[in-house]
């Protein structure tokens, strides 16, 4: 049986119950950060067993702006688990409204679920690349991970540091909360094309950087030149991982978006994590050789889906 919660307190214990509060999606406050409580109305779809037990459950919300339900949290986290068994993915399908969108779901988990119920593939045809570095790997010195380079081009990648580098850009490592300077730049960059130039998206940022910073798991570099901030990095160090989350850099000087990537994956190494994740697309994680990993995002009916 599989019935819906909208209490958010009742959602909460749900969460608290299924979460396996490893990673910073599993955490409720990052994830309620997300949320967008004026447009969100909570679903949460409980299984229960025969004595009426919870044994399973998918935090969906309904999208009342795009009229579409998803995992809370959005479509901006990725590599996501669904915290239910396989066997009664079917049960949960058939109770998935239309338009339902569970985004960039972690790659093996997927794999397990199409082994076991192979007629939703049709359901999970949309796919991502997440990419990640593992410090120890390279022995936490990311000059030993640019020998995975070809020489050519780790001479190129060198020399657009040091250019960089001449300019004496002055590097800050904090906990500030940069949101409005990250906005700023973005906007500077895209104009209307721009993300954050939607209000709605300026303020999800913002609610999720304030949490960051509320509970001391932002960790935030920014990059100077010719006396301003020119670049920005907001990263989520949780337990002994980083994410990448944000990052921008003012497109007039050349190569600062670079040297803003490495010394965010400099302190990473400082800091010795276990990985850095740098989320998913952008074809520049691939050619800095990082690990790539699927993710699959399913959707009730088959994508793609009209006006989405």
């Amino acid at each position: 049986m599989i019935r819906s919660e909208s209490d958010v307190h009742a959602c909460r214990k749900l969460w608290d119950l299924f979460s396996p509060k490893q990673h910073a999606w599993d955490d409720w406050d990052l994830m309620f950060a997300f949320h967008d409580q004026d447009k969100h109305r909570l679903n949460f779809l409980v299984h229960e067993n025969g004595s009426g037990d919870p044994n399973g459950l998918i935090p969906l919300v309904h999208d009342t702006t795009k009229d579409r339900y998803m995992l809370m949290g959005g479509s901006y986290p990725d590599g996501r688990i669904l915290w239910i068994r396989n066997e009664d993915f079917p049960e949960f399908f058939e109770n998935f409204p239309e338009r339902t969108v569970l985004f960039e779901l972690e790659g093996q988990g997927v794999t397990k679920l199409l082994q076991d119920c192979p007629q939703f593939e049709a359901n999970f045809a949309e796919q991502d690349i997440r990419y990640r570095l593992v410090p120890p790997d390279f022995g936490f010195d990311f000059n030993q991970h640019l020998e995975s380079f070809s020489p050519d081009k780790k001479q190129k990648f060198l020399y657009d540091l040091r250019n960089i580098r001449k300019r004496e850009p002055v590097l800050n490592w904090g906990e500030d909360n940069e949101a409005d300077l990250f906005i700023d730049l973005v906007n500077k960059n895209f104009g209307a094309e721009s993300d954050y130039a939607d209000a709605d998206n300026a303020k999800e940022l913002r609610r999720v950087i304030d949490e960051l910073h509320r509970s001391g798991r932002l960790k935030t570099l920014t990059i100077s030149l010719d006396g301003a901030k020119q670049a920005v990095a907001l990263s989520l160090l949780h337990r002994n991982r980083m994410v990448a989350l944000y990052a921008s850099s003012n497109n007039d000087y050349n190569n600062l978006g670079k040297l803003l990537n490495v010394e965010t994956i400099n302190e990473a190494c400082r800091l010795r994590v276990d990985e850095i994740s740098f989320m998913t697309g952008m074809q520049w994680k691939a050619a800095w050789k990082m690990t790539a990993e699927p993710c699959f995002t399913m959707r009730k009916p088959p994508g793609p889906w009209p006006g989405d």
